[in-house]
């Protein structure tokens, strides 16, 4: 079970689409997360699995904010949305950026795929 952090951060772009003041494509959602299309997408199916609630990235990693269980709902969450999109069977990737690499702190993940190539590149 995820232990709730019910602040927003007025200021996080993800807390504004979470809280619905800003538009999104939603594609799924649960009490812990939100999927939704990325608005600039780098591959033909390329979503942002956002958690709910602001939760920065680096105290994600050191378990700040979550109990256990945290990243076995997140990769559940992951499962079904790669299965309603058929990517178990054309591939997926499933990437999380940070240390400079990301654009928000507000820990979210990608989920790419739907093309013959390895999207945003080979790892």
């Amino acid at each position: 079970m995820i232990s709730k952090n019910t602040v927003h951060d007025e200021n996080c772009l993800f807390c504004k689409i979470v809280l619905g003041h800003e538009p999104k494509t939603l594609i799924y959602e649960d009490d812990n997360f939100m999927v939704i299309e990325n608005k600039y997408p780098v591959a033909p199916i390329h979503l942002l699995i956002l958690d709910k609630y602001h939760r920065e990235k680096s105290d994600v990693l050191a378990g700040t904010y979550f109990e256990y269980g945290y990243y076995d709902l997140l990769f559940s969450v992951v499962h079904k949305i790669v299965l309603k999109y058929g990517l178990n069977k054309t591939g997926y990737k499933v990437v999380n950026n940070g240390a400079g690499y990301n654009h928000f702190e507000h820990e979210h993940f990608h989920l790419l795929g739907g093309s013959d190539q390895e999207p945003g590149g080979s790892t």
